[in-house]
Order: C-alpha cells, then sequence, then structure tokens
C-alpha cells in the first residue's frame, strides 16, 4: 500500500445531498428538497471552494440523478420522475429542455462521443438512455432538445443500476445483471451474473478503462468487455460463443459504489473507500490505499485526472491524487512495477523523459520476474522492450563465452525443471530477436554478416541442445551459428550427426569427412557405416573434387558397391562430376568400378562422347581376354560377352577405326565382325561369318540389314559361297570345314531365295561353269518375271508422265491466250499512276495489272 490520494474536507452542508455530478474542478449538487448547487474547487488545500450557481427552487422535487457533459456544457438531471437538460453556461442554471416522455423515470445513462473533423473541429454527439418503469427508451441530442429513436427495449423489473458504452447498455436488477446489444435492428438480450446473493444491497455498475463495464458482486468487481457480446447471434453457436469472464477481482467489503479514476478504481463500502488496481487477483495484490475516514460517504464522481469527489448526506470531500513521481518511487519500493508503468504514462512529464523512465522500469519489472523464476513473462518483458539480446543472455549461466555471469547479480544458478522453463522463455524470445534483426539486415539491404544474429544463433544453439535438440539441424543449415563455440558444444553433448552438419555448412569438409571415417566402424556410433560418408561425398560440388577422390577410396576399397554410388548417384551434384577425371581416378586406383561407372554414365545419363564408348569396349574386351586367359568359362565370361556384343551393335557413338587396332585376330571374331560392319567392310564380315564362324544365318541376317545401304551384298554372299577363299583370313584361324569347297547347293538355295535383290548380269560370273542349267530353272524363272513386272510397272509410269506433260502444255496454252490492253489511261492500281512505255508490269491472278516496283514492295 502507499498514499495514492490526500483527502480533504471541502464543503460541511446545511442541505441533504442526494446527488452529485462534477467535471474538471467543478462539483454540481443535487438536494433532497431541489435545490441546484455548483462550487469550483481550487486544487491549493487551503482556499475554499467558491460558490459558481446556486439554484434553490429548481425543483419542487428531489433530485435523484445529475450527469454533466462538460464539452456542450450541459447538465441532465432527473427529478420528480423527469429528464431535464440545463445549459450550464449560464450564470444561474437554465432549463432549455424537459422531455415528457420520461414522465416516470428512475434512472438514466449516458453516451457520448467526442470526435474531431479533418478541419480541427470538436463534435460531440450524446446519446441518452432511461428508464421508465419497465422499458428503456433511447434519446439522442440535437438541436437542443432530446429526439427519440425508434428503438424500445421491455425490461423485467425495474432497474436498480444502468451504464452504456457504444451499442451495449448494461442493466443491474435486483437479482442479476444483463446486457442489451442496440447494433441490430432487433435488439439481443445477454444473460451476465447473478447480483449480490449474501447481502442485501443494490446493484453496481461503473465505466472502467472507458470500455468495460465493471459490475459488483458481493466483495467482488466483474468486468465485462461488451465487444465480446455485440454484434454477435446467441441462436447461431457457429456465431456466438458465451465469453468467460475475467477472473473477480476481490475487496475487504461488500461494494456499495465505484468510480474509475485511471489507473485506480475505488470502492465505497460500508466501512470505508478502497482505492484499488486492476493489476493482481487477491484482496492484498490489488490495495492500494484504504481511507476510513470516508466511512460515511454515500457518493462518488471523478472530475478531472487525479480528482474525485466524495459526498455524505452532509459533507463533501475533495480528492487528490499525488504527484506521480512520488507515488511511482513507492510503488518501485515495493517492487509494483507494472501500476508503476501504468502512472508514469498518465504523467506529464517531457515524453523523453517519460519513456526513459517507463523503459527503466520494465527493464526492472523484467529482471524481478526473472530473479522470481517467472520466466516467461520476464521474457515478454524484454520483448516489447526489445531489450539487447546480450543483457538478456548474460541472466543465464554458461550461455555466453566471453561473460562472467557472477558479475551479474540477476544470473542465477538454475536446475532440472527451473532450468528448463528458463530456457525455453529465452528460446521465444531469442526467437523474436532473431526475426527482429534479420527484417533489419534485409531493410538496409546489408549483406555482411550480423555479429548479433550469430550470438543469438549460437545461444540459440545451446538451449535447444538442453530443451529440444530435434530443432539443432535446421538451425545449424541458418549458417549464423559461430562456428568454434558451436563445434565445442555439440562434442560436449556428444552430437556428432549435428556436429557434421555443422562442418558442412561452414565449409569444414576435409573435417567432416575425417571425422566420419573415424566413427564409420565404431560399433554404436550414430554415424557407424558407409551411408553419412557417401551422402556427404555426393553432395560436394565438382570445386571439391579433391576430397572425394580422397574420401572414396576407403569405401570402395572396403564395398566397391556402395563406393561407386558416390559417382552414380543421381543427384545434380554428381552429375556435374567431371567424368574424364572419375574414370581416370577409377582406372588408375579402382579397376573393378571402371565398367559399372561407364555403363551407368553412357546408358542412364546417355553420355555420348566417343571416348568412354571406346574405352567400355577395351574394358569389356581386357576383361573377356583376362578371363579367356585364365581358363574360365562362367557365367561372368558369357555375361560380359553377351554386353559387348549387344554395346557393339546398338552404339554408335564410338569409333569402330580406333576400337579395331586393338583387336584380337584370334578371338572374338563375332566381335570383329561388328565393327567391321560399321565401317562397311562387308567382304570380311561375311568372310569371318561364313569361313571362320560358320554361321549362315548370320551371314544372312547382315546381308538383310545392309542391302538398303549396299544392293551388291547378296552377291558378295554367293561369291563367298561359290569362290572361298584358300587360307584364313587371320593368323592362327582355321577357315570353317563347311566352307573350305564351294558350296554350290547352299549357293543355288540363297540364289533361288533372294532372286529378286540379286542383279542377274553380275552374279553369272560367280556361277560355277559345271552346274546344269537346270538347276537354275527357278532362280531363272523368278528373275524373268521380277524384270518383266519391273518392265511393265516402267511403262504404266512412262505413259502416265507423258499425260501429264500434255496436260501441262494444254494449260499452259490456255494461260497465254489471255490479254491485255495498256494504254495512257491505264492506271496501277497500287500508286495511283499510269503506265510509260518503258514500265514493266506484273499481271495479278485477280486481273489487275501493277507496276513491278509496286509489286515487289507488297
Amino acid at each position: 500500500m502507499h498514499e495514492a490520494y490526500k483527502i480533504n474536507s471541502i464543503i460541511k452542508a446545511q442541505f441533504h445531498i442526494e446527488s452529485i455530478a462534477a467535471f474538471n474542478q467543478n462539483i454540481i449538487i443535487g438536494t433532497k428538497t431541489g435545490q441546484l448547487i455548483e462550487y469550483f474547487v481550487d486544487t491549493d488545500e487551503t482556499k475554499q471552494p467558491q460558490l459558481v450557481k446556486f439554484s434553490k427552487t429548481f425543483s419542487k422535487k428531489q433530485i435523484n440523478q445529475l450527469e454533466a457533459v462538460a464539452d456542450e456544457n450541459l447538465l441532465f438531471v432527473l427529478t420528480d420522475l423527469l429528464i431535464v437538460v440545463v445549459d450550464n453556461s449560464q450564470t444561474i442554471f437554465t432549463t432549455i429542455h424537459t422531455a415528457d416522455k420520461t414522465k416516470g423515470a428512475s434512472i438514466f445513462a449516458l453516451d457520448v462521443k467526442t470526435s474531431k473533423s479533418l478541419t480541427g473541429e470538436r463534435a460531440t454527439f450524446i446519446r441518452l438512455c432511461v428508464a421508465v418503469k419497465r422499458k428503456l427508451q433511447i434519446y439522442y441530442w440535437k438541436f437542443n432538445k432530446l429526439v427519440e429513436c425508434d428503438i424500445f427495449i421491455d425490461l423485467k423489473d425495474v432497474p436498480r443500476a444502468l451504464s452504456w458504452i457504444d451499442d451495449a447498455i448494461c442493466v443491474g436488477y435486483k437479482d442479476e445483471y444483463v446486457l442489451y446489444d442496440i447494433s441490430t435492428k432487433q435488439t439481443i438480450k445477454h444473460d451476465l451474473v447473478v447480483t449480490s446473493s449474501s447481502h442485501n444491497m443494490d446493484p453496481c455498475i461503473s465505466v472502467i478503462k472507458k470500455e468495460i463495464f465493471g459490475l459488483t458482486k458481493d466483495e467482488h468487481l466483474i468486468s465485462i468487455n461488451p465487444k465480446d457480446y455485440t454484434q454477435k447471434d446467441p441462436k447461431d453457436p457457429k456465431e456466438y460463443e458465451r465469453p468467460k469472464p475475467p477472473k473477480p477481482i476481490a475487496w475487504s467489503n461488500a461494494v456499495l459504489g465505484l468510480v474509475w479514476d485511471e489507473p485506480y478504481i475505488f470502492g465505497r463500502t460500508a466501512n470505508s473507500v478502497e482505492v484499488r488496481s486492476l493489476t493482481g487477483s487477491s484482496v492484498i495484490e490489488t490495495i492500494v490505499q484504504n481511507i476510513p475516514e470516508l466511512r460515511t460517504a454515500k457518493f462518488l464522481v471523478r472530475g478531472a485526472n487525479g480528482l474525485v469527489f466524495a459526498a455524505a448526506i452532509a459533507e463533501v470531500w475533495f480528492i487528490k491524487a499525488v504527484d506521480i513521481p512520488t507515488q511511482r518511487e513507492s510503488l518501485l519500493k515495493q517492487e509494483k512495477f507494472q501500476l508503476a508503468i501504468e502512472l508514469t504514462n498518465l504523467s506529464s512529464e517531457p515524453d523523453d523523459i517519460k519513456n526513459e523512465k517507463i523503459r527503466n522500469i520494465h527493464t526492472t519489472y523484467a529482471k524481478h520476474l526473472f530473479k522470481n523464476k517467472q520466466f516467461d513473462m520476464a521474457m515478454t518483458e524484454f520483448s516489447k522492450l526489445q531489450t539487447d539480446p546480450y543483457a538478456v543472455i548474460r541472466l543465464f549461466p554458461n550461455l555466453l563465452e566471453d561473460s562472467d555471469s557472477s558479475e551479474n547479480v540477476f544470473a542465477l544458478a538454475l536446475e532440472d525443471r527451473d532450468l528448463e522453463s528458463a530456457l525455453l522463455a529465452l528460446i521465444s524470445f531469442l526467437t523474436e530477436a532473431r526475426q527482429r534483426e534479420i527484417q533489419k539486415m534485409s531493410e538496409s539491404k546489408n549483406s555482411s554478416k550480423s555479429l548479433l544474429l550469430t550470438v543469438i544463433d549460437t545461444t540459440l544453439l545451446k538451449c535447444y541442445l538442453q530443451t529440444n535438440d530435434s530443432l539443432v539441424a535446421h538451425l545449424l543449415k541458418l549458417k549464423h551459428c559461430h562456428f568454434k563455440e558451436s563445434e565445442k558444444t555439440l562434442k560436449k553433448f556428444d552430437k556428432l550427426s549435428e556436429l557434421i552438419i555443422l562442418y558442412e555448412v561452414n565449409g569444414e569438409h576435409r573435417k567432416a569427412l575425417e571425422f566420419l571415417q573415424s566413427h564409420a566402424e565404431v560399433e554404436g556410433s550414430s554415424l557407424y557405416g558407409f551411408e553419412r560418408t557417401v551422402n556427404y561425398l555426393q553432395r560436394l560440388s565438382k570445386d571439391q573434387k579433391h576430397l572425394i577422390f580422397e574420401f572414396s577410396e576407403w569405401i570402395l576399397l572396403k564395398n566397391p558397391e556402395v563406393g561407386l554410388k558416390i559417382f552414380t548417384e543421381d543427384l545434380e551434384e554428381i552429375e556435374n562430376l567431371p567424368r574424364a577425371e572419375v574414370l581416370d581416378f577409377l582406372i588408375r586406383k579402382h579397376k573393378n568400378s571402371v565398367i559399372p561407372y561407364l555403363e551407368h554414365i553412357i546408358n542412364v545419363w546417355k553420355e555420348s562422347k566417343p571416348i568412354f564408348h571406346n574405352i567400355l569396349i577395351c574394358q569389356y574386351r581386357n576383361e573377356i581376354q583376362v578371363l579367356m586367359k585364365n581358363g574360365e568359362n562362367n557365367d561372368k565370361l558369357g555375361s560380359l560377352k553377351s554386353k559387348l556384343l549387344t554395346f557393339l551393335t546398338t552404339s554408335d557413338k564410338y569409333a569402330p577405326d580406333n576400337v579395331l587396332q586393338d583387336f584380337p585376330t584370334d578371338c572374338l571374331l563375332e566381335e570383329r565382325a561388328i565393327i567391321l560392319g560399321k565401317l562397311r567392310k562387308h567382304e570380311k564380315v561375311l568372310v569371318i561369318y561364313l569361313q571362320v564362324l560358320g554361321d549362315i544365318e548370320k551371314a544372312k541376317q547382315y546381308c538383310a540389314d545392309v542391302y538398303h545401304e549396299d544392293n551388291d551384298i547378296y552377291i558378295l554372299l554367293l561369291k563367298t559361297i561359290l569362290r572361298p577363299s584358300k587360307t584364313p583370313p587371320y593368323e592362327n584361324v582355321e577357315i570353317h570345314k563347311d566352307f573350305m569347297e564351294p558350296n554350290v547347293e547352299l549357293g543355288v538355295s540363297l540364289l533361288e531365295k533372294y532372286a529378286c535383290s540379286i542383279d542377274p548380269v553380275k552374279i553369272l560370273g560367280f556361277i560355277p561353269p559345271e552346274l546344269p542349267i537346270h538347276r537354275l530353272k527357278f532362280y531363272l524363272d523368278s528373275v524373268i518375271r521380277h524384270q518383266m513386272e519391273k518392265k511393265r510397272i516402267n511403262k504404266i509410269s512412262k505413259g502416265l508422265l507423258r499425260a501429264e506433260v500434255l496436260r501441262l502444255q494444254e494449260q499452259k496454252m490456255n494461260c497465254q491466250k489471255k490479254s491485255i490492253t495498256i494504254n495512257d489511261l491505264t492506271i496501277c492500281p497500287e500508286c495511283k499512276k499510269r503506265f510509260t512505255n518503258q514500265s514493266a508490269f506484273v499481271r495479278k491472278p485477280n486481273g489487275d495489272v501493277v507496276h513491278l516496283l509496286c509489286f515487289n514492295k507488297n
């Protein structure tokens, strides 16, 4: 508690006070006998109040309620069950309007709104809600009279309390409080809370903070925000959900009357007037000042900021706020920081001084919360202040490498649950601070690295490791953590996977790869095995190829299949590696991986450079020769030979002449035949197929494949069969027994089969003279029929061509028959000029004649 207000009795009345109103330093008193009196009260306590106006016979009845509107110099009076409006700008109380329709009124409430136009003019809009028996009538003030609105609200009983904010009217009955929403055409009623249950007392409603209804129930104050109820349909559950009122503020006794003077609320009880704040919830937390000398007061009303009037039946008190610096000093000693901040906001100090004091209080408050282990609230305060993250981090021991927590009186030695709660709160603060720093860098377009961002991220790393280590990897990838400090921290917490991420994002690839290699064979390690190293090497760019080659060796030695994935995975970084250098590396150090690598880049990546195709053929050939030399005849040899044959046949990227130079002549002759075929060495190909391999089917297939390029291929085939060479084509190669001598039967058979594909003139020279003519009957019949058919087709074609020539000649003659006449009056439709004797012209298909130049322009 502290002394927030000073009390001074200013009037000892000889009349019975029935109601009071106040504005600024003026108080207006309505008496039981109908008198109306106004005093001006000087803030100097030594001066007596000045009587401003006095009306002894304002009304014949008691004055039940008064409300003053200072901006318009109006006074609304309820007397004799009627609303009367008084012009308070005159030297006497002058009635300017009597609302006759309000006859029977028991209570009223005003809603006053002041607006400012673009020209600076102020306008006040006044609305009146008056309870007439069991109805509410709504009026607005216009042209010095109350104009009735078409809003009428039926009530269940005569209200005891009434208050109005915007479109919400709060009514207090004897047994409950209700709220009426008048924002829609049809008024909506909302039940709030029941009234006092243990005391025989009237309900009480006051407006708090200009927008909140304060309701009393026994010794509690309940706050109701009308925005939670207005413009919602209670019949539609999707749009309306009954809000829960905030926790009530407790008082020492039942509250009989309320008045708000920011940031305090006055409550009149049977024993005293209590001054409380809205911060806190218990009786002790909210109490500011107890004023027992006002125990007889029946009325409380606010005049101006820091000025409240209280009145009993025959006495009036002047309640003046103690100056804010004095209150602030007292509150800070009591560690009531929020209230000190609220008061400072209301002070008349210069803005720069006020802002500095508020910031200092917030900082002290935040540290106080932290010291009392209210970590979330503390960090919220630091965030509001946008406190330097360095200062906040220093509150935690061992988070900043270069800080000495012993120098900070607020630093706490936290353990277990307290430490976790504190770190989680710090994470929230640092995350917000991080966003501000990034926004600041973005706005300044500063590309340099932020030292503050480095400190924040490094601290977040330490916090995550102690609270939620699943966030560590993502944080490290943002590349702002301090390298050495983070490295030491990750090693301390044995976070090996995260350590690799740190190395990677900071470009410390050698460190990462050495660390991976050292843990690859440590059982139980999170880095055990080849996978992490392979994945790491796959992500490196071609600029790091020396590291890729260096650290892929141990994997290729231990597991070639897995190691090869470093160079063959379908990733952009791997596809961009220089393939010639990768191949050279494999040929020099890991020959077993050469063929799989070449097969991948050619078959999967569609590599088209001849050198790779040539080398693959060479690798196939060498591997086959080694297996054959060792006398092996297994599945591997068969698979390699099959691959070589298929590749030689399907690939069109290798250089046949280069490949052929190193090909053996005593083996792999079928493969040699395919290469010779690429070189169009047809005769040599057929000699290999027939005289070496004795495979007539392959020879026939070869002829069928190349016939479209060389129409004499079948003649070469028959020549090889009917006039075979007596010597082998290559050394150490034997001639096949079926083709050592002319094979007349086979020759005649092929001659008959391919009769239409063989020129009879060219083939006659290779037919053995001793062959009987009847053996060639079928061949000759086929040839003659083919030639006659060919001749007939040529005749038909010749006739058709002649007919086409005649048609075109006739068309030409018809075109030449057409004539045109050009004289001195003929005008070109393009340039609108005449034709001269020297003019060249063109006749268009539509008959127009134009100059040649005009025609060319278009």
